[in-house]
């Protein structure tokens, strides 16, 4: 039975300089067309998966930029009986209203993923967000006058210009927000970026010393006020853990909706076609939407877990470790830990993380 449902909108009002995923602008006409295929995608999806949700996560783009009506629209597709026990909601700040909040509570959202990437008006133009710091702390009493009490706060650090004390101030500012989870991530600098292009440039350059310094610094000021980290880059009050992305990160099986939403059920990974246009097109015409179809066989699938399973504070059965010789090097490179069965990574290695990770691609 498939437990987890990822749902991709595309749409964004303006397309921020460091995102990498398949996104774009679309007036209310070209939503509309999106919402009518996606509920036909669902439908087809309800006949041919076996599908006990547990968890649903609508990521984008923006899936808060759909009006009211739009958004309840496509929610009377979902089971009627709200039986998951997580609905998350990716929302920018700047688009955020009463009639949307109301209706996202009606629809059975009942987790909101607010991409606040900073508090400081310096580094939102950097990344080109359209909300101002004060947006953000206005966004969350609204979001909890319509009963939404589980709020994550996306953040970045390491960002162009960046200081460490303009960090410690965004992490402060979001603590204040009241927050039960917060998401902490590194800038990533991706290819076919605006960013990639002024980094490789010069314009703008990474500085690692620097980036462990915030890092280490995040750990602190976020576990001093109770927010634990049950993985690498995400941070949580207790029983406030995202169950969608401990799905991904323990290797369980998800389905995914939307122009090119990716999905691994079984044997078998693929991608949606990464077109809006086409996309709708195909569900029109009921033709397959699947790209990139690929085979995973239980090898691949262990070492996936791997890779992102030493993120979490849990780590991962040993058992999933067939190459002994590796994670005899990783513990004798003071890198990871194995205690009743299971390896986590120590503090050395989870600065390394992504290296670490690389030795299981």
């Amino acid at each position: 039975m498939i437990r987890h449902l990822y749902v991709h909108t595309p749409f964004c009002a303006k397309i921020c300089p460091y995102c990498a995923f398949y996104v774009h602008q679309g007036g209310v006409a070209q939503q509309r067309e999106f919402v009518t295929a996606l509920r036909t995608e669902w439908q087809r999806a309800k006949k041919e998966f076996p599908l006990a949700l547990d968890t649903i996560y609508f990521g984008g783009g923006t899936p808060s930029i759909l009006s009211a009506e739009l958004f309840s629209e496509l929610a009377k597709e979902l089971p009627r009986a709200h039986s998951w026990s997580e609905f998350t909601l990716e929302v920018n700040p700047a688009t955020v209203t009463d009639a949307k909040a109301a209706a996202w509570r009606a629809a059975g959202v009942n987790r909101i993923s607010l991409g606040a990437q900073s508090f400081d008006a310096e580094m939102l133009k950097i990344l080109g967000r359209q909300h101002a710091p004060g947006d953000i702390a206005e966004t969350c009493a609204l979001l909890r006058k319509h009963g939404f009490e589980n709020i994550n706060i996306d953040l970045m650090f390491a960002l162009p210009g960046q200081r460490e004390s303009m960090w410690e101030e965004t992490l402060q500012a979001a603590l204040a927000c009241g927050p039960q989870h917060v998401s902490a991530y590194g800038l990533t600098y991706e290819e076919d970026t605006p960013f990639f292009e002024k980094l490789a440039k010069g314009e703008y350059r990474q500085d690692e010393a620097r980036e462990i310094v915030m890092f280490e610094r995040t750990r602190e000021v976020l576990g001093a006020a109770g927010l634990v980290d049950y993985e690498i880059s995400n941070f949580a009050r207790a029983g406030f853990e995202s169950r969608h992305n401990l799905g991904y990160w323990r290797g369980d099986d998800y389905l995914g909706l939307g122009p090119s939403a990716c999905s691994t059920i079984g044997t078998r990974r693929w991608k949606n076609v990464p077109d809006t246009r086409t996309y709708a097109e195909r569900i029109a015409k009921g033709e397959s939407l699947k790209e990139e179809i690929e085979e995973i066989d239980a090898a691949t699938r262990a070492k996936e877990r791997i890779m992102f399973g030493l993120r979490m504070r849990e780590g991962v059965p040993r058992e999933l470790f067939s190459d002994a010789a590796q994670l005899q090097g990783l513990e004798a490179d003071g890198l990871a830990v194995e205690a009743e069965g299971r390896v986590r990574l120590t503090p050395r290695g989870q600065l390394v993380a992504d290296s670490v990770a690389g030795m299981f691609v």
